[in-house]
């Protein structure tokens, strides 16, 4: 007959600790076994066949034991018991970002925001007035070039004014000769020809002079033949700061020649390098920040290629807090992806609690607390950003998670 058998069953871990249950399996053993067993009772003199394996779990048992974890552990504590403990609840904020951090930054001007002066024709520097660093306003002078070049297009510039004049005298006399039938008409023809001529030639020195920097308001005291000046006072196009002086006082230029590199500070842009692992948490309009300085901003483009060392670059505009940031730096930037929600809930560091390889948050009920499993994302000073089933208002043990951390593992047998 089939003997009995006591086993403890293999979920005998997740049960109270006052439970006693344990299994009776009834294993079949052959006639000559279960002589054997008996006390005093002789033993057969044939051999036993083996007994046979122990019956199969029952399907419920199996498929405790292969239950995963539970994300919420219940642990029952009365009103009275929680007070004793100390035990005290406040009320979750708003969800704050998860930052992306450390990631390599530096800090650009936006080319928009970026001019440049240069030499327009060649010449000596006579004389510089401002420094790196200084602020400018635009129409400034800002250095004074001397040039022969300069003059000789004045000098261009005088003389075709005269020559202008004189083909339009020519071409009003001829016209009314030409009226009065004193003239032939191909007489006429070539004055007015030789008109549009010097019209054309005089443009053309004009455009010179334009392009070298003459000033607008000084060509019709040059038109009128008075005194050339080889000097030329250089300004500063746009408002901004002075990043760059490529030359000194007394230095000789070529046209063309880098001077000057003026730009406005404001906004600045990050370029930042994102590994190729992260990107998909970016999006256009999230926010940056640089740790350890007031500056703020927002995504406005992501890259569409990576680059040898699998980075992506990503721009940010920073509009706030940039006065300390110096175009060229390098530094650590971190992105919030706010642009599409998500984030984490800041709680007391006292609110944390670690057991069997996990970060618990205890959140009270009808008849307790419950244990609930979360994602620690930072901790600092400032409390603990975790992420877990929570909601703005929800109550969570500030207080005595201690406590109620002991009675978690009297309950769980541990």
């Amino acid at each position: 007959m089939p003997l009995p058998v006591l086993c403890v069953p293999p979920f005998r871990r997740f049960l109270p600790a006052s439970s006693a249950a344990l299994w009776l399996v009834l294993a079949p053993v052959s006639p000559a076994g279960a002589a054997s067993a008996v006390p005093g009772a002789p033993a057969s003199s044939t051999s036993a066949s083996p007994a046979p394996a122990p019956a199969p779990l029952p399907a419920a048992a199996a498929a405790a034991s292969a239950a995963p974890v539970p994300a919420r552990v219940r642990v029952a504590v009365t009103a009275q018991q929680a007070a004793a403990l100390g035990i005290a609840t406040a009320a979750l904020g708003s969800r704050e970002p998860i930052a992306i951090g450390g990631l390599a930054a530096t800090v650009v001007v936006p080319p928009a925001q970026m001019r440049v002066v240069a030499a327009p024709v060649g010449g000596l520097l006579e004389q510089v007035t401002v420094a790196v660093d200084q602020p400018v306003k635009a129409g400034q002078t800002i250095a004074r070039l001397m040039s022969p070049a300069l003059a000789e297009l004045q000098r261009g510039f005088v003389q075709a004014s005269v020559q202008a004049r004189l083909a339009d005298d020519t071409a009003r006399r001829d016209r009314r000769l030409y009226d009065e039938g004193l003239i032939a008409e191909s007489r006429l023809r070539g004055a007015l020809a030789a008109q549009e001529e010097a019209a054309a030639m005089l443009a053309e020195r004009r455009q010179a002079l334009r392009l070298a920097g003459f000033p607008e308001t000084s060509f019709p005291r040059l038109a009128e033949g008075r005194a050339v000046d080889p000097g030329l006072d250089l300004r500063a196009p746009i408002d901004g700061v002075v990043l760059e002086q490529a030359a000194s006082v007394g230095s000789r230029v070529e046209a063309a020649t880098l001077l000057f590199r003026i730009a406005r500070l404001s906004p600045l842009w990050l370029e930042l390098q994102v590994p190729v692992d992260r990107l998909a948490r970016i999006a256009v309009g999230d926010a940056v920040e640089v740790p350890g300085t007031p500056a703020r901003g927002r995504v406005i483009s992501i890259g569409r290629g990576a680059g040898a060392g699998q980075f992506v670059p990503v721009r940010a505009e920073l509009s706030s807090g940039i006065a300390a940031l110096l175009p060229g730096q390098a530094l650590e930037a971190s992105v919030l992806p706010i642009a599409r929600g998500g984030g984490g809930m800041r709680v007391p560091m006292a609110a944390v609690v670690r057991h069997d390889g996990r970060t618990l948050v205890f959140v009270p009920t009808a008849v307790g607390f419950d244990a609930v499993a979360v994602r620690l994302i930072e901790e600092g000073d400032a409390g603990a950003l975790v992420d877990g089933p929570f909601t703005a208002g929800e109550r969570v043990v500030v207080r005595g998670a201690s406590a109620l951390k002991a009675r978690l593992v009297g309950v769980g047998g541990e």
